[in-house]
């Protein structure tokens, strides 16, 4: 198969954060960093991001609902990662398939507790931050600091940039918990890294465990806004 080459670039970026921190994805940090910064992809890199057992099967579902072939499309790229029209295209029914056997959560939750969640899954989408925001804090975490702290660093967020030099500042909303729901709260300062974007001041990037993943388009970002109020709406009828 022909890999898109910028789509794995992309899908790198993003992946690189958890990766880093041991969190997810092969045990091979020095690899992943060298693709980030040499800004190459080849087949060994697509090999290294199938080993993401969490984002490689959701490229693969997007990628076969929308009759594409490669997982690595930029496009579903993007749609997993900020959200796209490529989300709609996905059936719920092969949304709660993916949820409940391939990524076994019917295994790792209660019987009463499974149907209820499948109800929000089936009306959701194939994007991280309906995951995050969903999906983990259903299987057995609650909303306590830590968890909230842990979605916060995990949900890709999105920021303007206000400072540049060794590290970026940026503005940004933090995820908090008030009064019994899940929100995004007042703006912040966050000292954020850099591996391989070189945004502006004024630009808006994206965030994922405090590293920058891309400079976002209006409409990459409107994408990201409208996904993230879905995800939000969603898990609040539950936590």
């Amino acid at each position: 198969m022909i890999f898109d080459r910028q789509g794995l670039i992309l899908c790198s970026r993003y992946a690189f954060g958890p990766n880093s921190l041991h969190y997810c994805g092969p045990e091979r940090q020095g690899d992943i960093l060298g693709y980030v910064q040499s800004e190459e992809a080849d087949r060994g890199l697509a090999e290294l991001l199938n080993r993401f057992e969490t984002l490689y099967p959701y490229l693969v579902l997007i990628a076969s609902e929308n009759h594409l072939k490669d997982p690595f499309d930029r496009r579903v790229v993007e749609a997993y990662w900020l959200g796209n029209s490529l989300l709609h295209r996905v059936s719920g029914k092969a949304l709660v398939t993916h949820v409940a056997d391939t990524l076994g959560v019917k295994k790792k939750i209660e019987k009463k507790k499974f149907s209820p969640m499948m109800d929000d899954v089936v009306n959701g989408v194939p994007q991280h931050n309906f995951h995050v925001l969903n999906i983990f804090i259903r299987t057995g975490h609650h909303a306590a600091p830590h968890t909230i702290t842990t979605m916060d660093n995990c949900r890709i967020s999105w920021g303007r940039v206000i400072g540049v030099g060794k590290h970026y500042i940026v503005e940004t909303q933090p995820l908090v918990y008030l009064g019994g729901r899940l929100v995004l709260g007042m703006l912040e300062k966050k000292v954020v890294t850099s591996v391989a974007v070189k945004p502006k001041i004024g630009d808006w990037v994206s965030i994922h465990w405090r590293y920058m993943c891309a400079i976002l388009s209006m409409r990459q970002l409107a994408f990201l806004t409208k996904y993230t109020d879905l995800a939000l709406s969603t898990a609040n009828r539950t936590v």
